[in-house]
């Protein structure tokens, strides 16, 4: 494992900056629940002195660091582009809080092409809150906060975390998490060890795969975009090549009403599985469910709370044998064993149905390792 030793001591004493402020804004900040709470006027910024970093007695908290501060997240976007829509992120950016304002200039870490260097700074669970009440200060509806946990105690948000007396800001306010660019099933049986995960998708064109029917497929913005063709038409688009046994998993986001999923194993309309994308009536069930032709549904994901309906989502299979479980969301939602097909290509749906009219299935990564 390589360790750069710049990075680690530009990472200790960021951390340090992050950790002393964030123990002064504490002792200046009331409980959440306490009376009089600030309203935080301001947004994190607002007072930043030379080099991006707070003004001294100022709240605009800021880890910058010193030097030239970017104009925007565009070096970041390079890589980690699914984050310009995320919520969370925008609302930073309306407000000039950008990536380096929380993770430093992470310098070493954009400029690692083997993406083994982390950034400056990172944040665990127990950091988050501290962490954003520098800017935010307690929250200004503690009532309705409770009143949400209460509403909500137990159940899993879409980011994959359960509303809980503990929760944390980010629990409610985004998925803004990057687990590492192969996400997927933690899975460790002696095949899968040394095999690489293989990109099927270039992010420029349709290499690779194959259309079928009348869909219209093509990439935007480094993504693969299917939408209906005239009159409503379907259609599908496939890999060129076939796949037996293997690890997949794709990130994708959906725009509703939506009933598309992801094809795998498919060797005909009427031999194939597919990782579903939709909200099925009867039986109730939502993305993430296993369909088999000819056979319907052999695992439902009965769960709503699992699906993020405005952003990214991520659907992972794994197929070995007649074995086969698919996760959403680092949930899993299906573990079955069929012998339908044990072999074909991988690629996504687009349903027929003026009801799915404004449908659109985007697509912006899809990694498989084989067994």
């Amino acid at each position: 494992m390589r360790v750069n030793l710049c990075t680690a001591v530009a990472a200790f004493l960021l951390l340090g900056t992050a950790l002393a402020c964030r123990r002064q804004d504490e002792r200046d900040t009331s409980s959440p629940t306490g009376e009089g709470a600030a309203t935080q006027e301001s947004a994190a910024g607002k007072d930043r002195g030379a080099g991006g970093r707070a003004s001294p007695g100022g709240r605009g908290f800021t880890m910058a660091g010193p030097g030239p501060r970017p104009k925007d997240n565009s070096f970041c976007l390079v890589c980690h582009e699914g984050l310009a829509e995320e919520l969370i992120t925008k609302v930073h950016v309306e407000k000039d809080v950008l990536c380096v304002d929380c993770h430093g200039p992470s310098t070493f870490h954009m400029e690692d092409e083997m993406l083994m260097t982390e950034p400056d700074i990172i944040f665990g669970r127990a950091e988050v809150a501290a962490f954003c009440r520098n800017c935010h200060g307690p929250h200004k509806n503690p009532t309705k906060v409770e009143e949400f946990r209460e509403a909500m105690y137990g159940r899993d948000r879409a980011n994959g975390r359960v509303v809980n007396f503990h929760s944390i800001c980010t629990d409610c306010h985004g998925t803004h998490n990057i687990a590492g660019r192969k996400p997927g099933p933690a899975v460790g049986a002696d095949e899968e060890k040394g095999r690489p995960w293989i990109s099927l998708f270039n992010g420029k064109d349709l290499t690779g795969f194959k259309p079928a029917g009348d869909a219209k497929w093509t990439v935007q913005g480094g993504a693969i975009v299917g939408t209906q063709g005239d009159d409503n038409a379907p259609g599908d688009l496939l890999t060129e090549a076939s796949y037996k046994d293997f690890l997949l998993t794709v990130t994708y986001r959906a725009e509703w009403p939506c009933n598309s999923g992801v094809w795998f194993r498919y060797q005909s309309a009427q031999q194939a599985y597919q990782a579903d994308v939709l909200e099925w009536p009867d039986p109730v069930c939502y993305s993430g469910t296993l369909y088999c032709t000819g056979k319907m549904f052999l695992a439902m994901n009965t769960n709503k709370d699992l699906v993020d309906r405005e952003a990214w989502n991520t659907i992972s299979v794994r197929a070995q044998g007649d074995h086969i479980q698919v996760w959403l969301n680092g949930h899993q939602v299906a573990d079955v064993h069929d012998d339908t097909s044990d072999t074909g290509r991988i690629g996504f749906q687009v349903h027929p149905g003026e009801q799915f009219g404004p449908m659109k299935i985007v697509v912006r990564e899809l990694l498989i390792k084989e067994l």
